[in-house]
């Protein structure tokens, strides 16, 4: 779509944008073709305002919807060029898991999505999350923000909090943030605290306290291990600083919403041997 086409469908009401999706299916095609661009002005401030826009409004059919999850869930959409850093592919990733989340809180209301379309996407977020490559959050004027890592989050967040959530994918979900803390890389843009938000969704779903206690426990536990194999080189202090920042940020949700003693407690041990404090 030109940017005329974008303002015309702004400057409508909703019974008329609706109409006009209805006479033109393709908008939704020009919208699926518009998640990834380079342009930030193209890809914030047109395509993904004009989604949420039709999303928020009930313009879209579950057909169209479907539409959407189709494309943006698996091998065109969080996992396209997936290892790929530095290059553009990385805003596909990135707005796909944006355009996803933001799916998935509506489904909470909408219940379009079965179980195996929110299991294949819950499963490729673990993978995005896991597999990123591309850490770089703000890239430039014209770019704006990549920070794929934080959509990830934000999607596996929606994820958590949807009642089809399924527990069997929470140990994966920890793991996947665990592998974060050692990509050899010192997170910048306050990625701790989509990591502890979405530790924070699986607390508040219920999930027992022990599972995790016992992932920082392991967390710490390498920490461990890799100086006594390795020695302290740069990947280990890289890790520890993005561990530490981490169990910081969680303690103080636990903290505020005063809930989980154990696991706050636990987490402020930790915090102290390692900041040597005590």
């Amino acid at each position: 779509m030109l940017v005329e086409d974008y303002e015309e469908l702004f400057g409508m009401s909703v019974d008329e944008r609706k109409q006009s999706i209805q006479l033109n299916p393709t908008i939704v095609e020009d919208l699926l073709e518009g998640v990834g661009k380079e342009d930030a002005a193209i890809r914030d401030q047109l395509n993904y305002r004009l989604f949420i826009q039709l999303l928020s409004e009930n313009t879209l059919s579950e057909k169209m919807i479907n539409q959407f999850v189709e494309r943006l869930s698996a091998d065109q959409g969080l996992l396209a060029n997936i290892g790929e850093s530095g290059t553009s592919t990385v805003f596909q990733r990135s707005y796909s898991a944006l355009y996803l989340a933001a799916i998935v809180n509506a489904d909470r209301q909408l219940s379009y999505l079965n179980k195996e379309q929110l299991e294949q996407i819950t499963q490729n977020a673990i993978d995005l999350l896991t597999k990123e490559q591309d850490l770089r959050s703000y890239v430039n004027l014209q770019s704006g923000w990549a920070h794929s890592v934080a959509n990830a989050c934000e999607l596996l967040c929606a994820i958590i909090e949807h009642p089809e959530y399924s527990i069997r994918f929470t140990f994966q979900i920890l793991q996947a943030i665990r592998a974060n803390l050692w990509k050899d890389y010192v997170f910048i843009d306050d990625e701790e605290e989509r990591f502890s938000n979405v530790i924070n969704a699986l607390v508040v779903k219920g999930i027992g306290e022990d599972l995790f206690i016992e992932w920082f426990e392991q967390l710490y536990d390498q920490l461990e291990a890799v100086a006594y194999e390795q020695g302290y080189n740069a990947l280990w202090f890289k890790a520890r600083t993005n561990q530490l920042n981490l169990s910081k940020t969680l303690y103080f949700y636990l903290k505020f919403a005063n809930r989980n003693e154990k696991l706050r407690s636990i987490v402020s041990i930790f915090i102290q041997r390692w900041l040597k404090l005590d």
